[in-house]
């Protein structure tokens, strides 16, 4: 896979420097050097996608600490969808003019592998052009368990069934000590790293998330980032890296998230993940005016309209209907210029 490395201000810096960066007062130097490196890129360009979620189920035997999401088999409001309820979800997503759809779900063994295949023939059959990033790697490390197949065997044939991309959930933080406290059934570090490996080796184009803003230090966020960027070195594999603020919701963990964080973070992955095409900061996870700020801080694509997304609303988030004119007016009114493109970034 082609590798791009186009690098700022700094040249490729080392773990030193970037924790300096992080831990720097001067946050207006850091977004300085993150928007040439941005500028350099991509210009005056920013994109967005229509596009909507189809979270298949809630239900889930991990329920991480940190999440708001999840339910128990049985539990109020705990649901399963069908993949005949995720077709007639589909058309109505098509009909409103999504190209791509978004599919994730909880941890629960009772599915089948032929269930995720139905799916995602479900929503091929609404629409054979529609564009499906769908799966975790911890989903799919799930799958292959429960059949007995490899994982390299599951990844073709989700591919088979219409797979396009896969999302970069699961990936949380890469400390182990953190990750045992927030995410502590769930695949660690290394296993999501290896996940990822055999899914860029298979061909399939993946994103890569970073959750900070909970019990991470400086140090933990420079070490995932560091650990991301190798791997890209290696693969290429990697389309774009989603930095998620954690929002509290339900969850007992503390958010210790800013406005200030959001900037150095954003600017910072933008410095180091200089062999990362783009930076993705979602609308529906940062809120309108953030999103718009921080395409002025490394930034080069808010997410899409995202309609139906229900993972970052449990936790806090304000339920908006974001239409493609609203899209547009954000990144216009942030002074750039507005580009609709899939999540694999075909325009």
């Amino acid at each position: 896979m082609e590798k791009n490395f186009q690098r700022g201000a700094y040249g490729r810096i080392d773990k030193s420097r970037a924790l300096d960066l992080l831990k720097s007062g001067d946050i207006l130097s850091l977004g300085e050097a993150a928007n040439g490196a941005r500028a350099a890129r991509h210009g005056s360009k920013a994109y967005y996608a229509v596009n909507a979620a189809v979270t298949y189920s809630n239900i889930c035997e991990v329920l991480c600490p940190i999440c708001s999401f999840s339910r128990r088999a049985g539990q109020e409001g705990a649901y399963r969808l069908s993949p005949e309820d995720v077709y007639q979800r589909t058309m109505k997503f098509k009909a409103m003019g999504a190209d791509e759809i978004h599919i994730i779900g909880g941890m629960d063994s009772k599915l089948g592998l032929d269930y995720y295949l139905d799916v995602l023939r479900a929503v091929k059959r609404a629409g054979s052009e529609l564009n499906i990033v769908a799966y975790t790697v911890s989903e799919c490390s799930l799958m292959s368990k429960v059949s007995g197949k490899t994982l390299e065997e599951v990844y073709g044939l989700l591919k088979s069934a219409g797979l396009g991309a896969i999302p970069g959930g699961g990936a949380e933080i890469f400390s182990d000590a953190v990750r045992r406290r927030i995410t502590p059934d769930k695949l660690s570090a290394g296993e999501w790293l290896e996940a990822m490996r055999k899914a860029h080796h298979c061909g399939i184009r993946t994103n890569a998330t970073m959750l900070y803003g909970h019990i991470e230090e400086p140090e933990d966020v420079v070490d995932h980032l560091f650990r991301l960027r190798d791997l890209q070195d290696e693969t290429g594999g990697f389309k774009a890296f989603v930095p998620l603020p954690f929002r509290r919701g339900a969850s007992r963990i503390e958010s210790k998230a800013s406005g200030v964080y959001d900037l150095k973070i954003c600017a910072l992955s933008r410095l180091v993940l200089d062999n990362f095409e783009h930076i993705r900061v979602p609308s529906t996870h940062f809120g309108d005016r953030m999103a718009q700020i921080l395409l002025n801080f490394g930034a080069d694509d808010v997410g899409g309209t995202h309609w139906c997304e229900e993972v970052a609303v449990a936790a806090g988030m304000e339920r908006k209907e974001r239409t493609e004119a609203h899209m547009r007016s954000l990144i216009a009114g942030a002074g750039f210029e507005p580009f609709r493109a899939n999540s694999n970034y075909a325009v």
